[in-house]
């Protein structure tokens, strides 16, 4: 139990790292993680096809994973140095056949029609860009009546 607590812990612990890190600013226009940049090379994936933002989750939920179960199964060896040497030698093998099943379940769902997801991205993407535009018309609205406010106090 004491190991699938930390396991728990762990994933929580690094997924919330990732969000900070990547997730959060996550968008088409912006480079994605060099995660994400692997799998999209190596399998070749068409990212208009699928929702750009819950791929992202997806291998940020993955790569947590991935360490963490490094991390637990660490811990069942005994002194430093060892675990260690285990860990570098099991994280590779761990990182590579999670990320071969996770390229395969997206290129076959490149296949299927996902167009709903699609919508409900672009729905959420039109939102965020109208945030973005009342922002920065707030911004102008703002600088626009700081010269205002100064040019009366020149006058004066």
């Amino acid at each position: 139990m004491k190991y699938f607590l930390w396991f728990i812990f762990g994933v929580v612990f690094v997924y919330i790292i990732y969000y900070i890190l990547f997730i959060r600013k996550a968008s088409r226009d912006i480079k994605p993680s060099s995660e994400a940049e692997y799998l999209i090379k190596c399998y070749k994936l068409d990212i208009n096809k699928f929702s750009y933002r819950k791929f992202v989750r997806v291998v940020g939920i993955v790569s947590s994973i991935d360490v963490s179960l490094t991390s637990v199964i660490v811990m069942f060896v005994n002194g430093l140095v060892w675990q260690i040497l285990f860990g570098l030698i099991l994280v590779l093998p761990i990182i590579i056949i999670s990320f071969m099943l996770l390229g395969h379940y997206y290129k076959n769902k490149e296949s299927k029609d996902n167009s709903k997801e699609l919508a409900k991205e672009k729905k959420y993407l039109d939102k965020q860009e109208e945030k973005f535009k009342k922002k920065e018309e707030k911004k102008q609205l703002k600088k626009a009546a700081k010269k205002t406010i100064k040019r009366k106090e020149k006058k004066k």
